[in-house]
């Protein structure tokens, strides 16, 4: 499907052993490492190609969301992975709203260079935890899981095509609000408008964006946040 196309790739991660397990790994596929390095600030920007980019940042706790920045700020149209051993459900959340594409966790070499053809295809690719937390999002985010669980399985959320959906201003202000996980209960409250209402929006929001539920709709929402704002001057109607 992908030819012999070729993805200019770099590794970032302070484990010199990791960082070299995984350009073995990447060695026989279509992924060329363009660089490894410690810390994104490590890059020079020289080697920053005008080509499209994938970073695989290896999860390291606190500095994880430092490096997933680091690398948008440094190459904007790249794509951002991670690679952990283990997550809690805030990293996973935390990881998204970053930028990063997708979430990788103790699955087979098979499996991970198919997940990062298809990041760089355009999808977004995050373990099953995420799910819940949009749809549940009073769930504790605190929770571990550990390699082999349930909830390791990953969801894929298809990006869109050219076709730029028309959202009214109301639509654009409830998919914010599904952005960061209200419930319906919680943006009628934050708009003053009933819940049944509220469930009218999202389901044109839906319908315009072409996803299937309201996690597809956030994670739609988040990679294409130009297209939620709405214009200073204009106040959104009344329902």
């Amino acid at each position: 499907m992908l030819g012999r196309q070729s993805f200019a790739t770099i590794l970032v991660g302070k484990s010199m052993l990791l960082r070299e397990g995984l350009a073995r790994i990447l060695r026989s596929t279509n992924f060329r490492i363009l660089a490894s390095a410690s810390c994104a600030d490590d890059l020079l920007a020289s080697k920053l190609q005008q080509q499209q980019t994938l970073f695989i940042v290896v999860h390291d706790f606190g500095a994880t969301l430092e490096q997933i920045e680091l690398c948008r700020e440094q190459h904007p149209a790249g794509r951002v992975t991670i690679v952990a051993d283990h997550y809690r459900s805030g990293d996973l959340l935390s990881a998204f709203r970053a930028g990063a594409s997708g979430y990788f966790v103790d699955m087979t070499c098979a499996a991970f260079i198919k997940s990062l053809e298809l990041v760089m295809m355009g999808e977004t690719i995050f373990p099953r935890a995420l799910l819940s937390l949009f749809i549940d999002p009073e769930s504790e985010p605190l929770c571990e899981a550990a390699p082999g669980d349930e909830n390791d399985k990953v969801i894929l959320v298809t990006a869109e095509d050219a076709l730029t959906p028309q959202l009214s201003s109301r639509e654009k202000s409830i998919l914010r609000c599904l952005i960061t996980g209200d419930s319906n209960k919680c943006i009628a409250r934050k708009m003053d408008i009933a819940e049944a209402t509220v469930k009218v929006h999202v389901k044109a929001i839906l319908r315009k964006i072409r996803v299937q539920n309201r996690t597809q709709a956030a994670i739609w929402g988040s990679n294409n946040r130009s297209l939620t704002r709405t214009a200073k001057n204009d106040s959104p109607p009344q329902a």
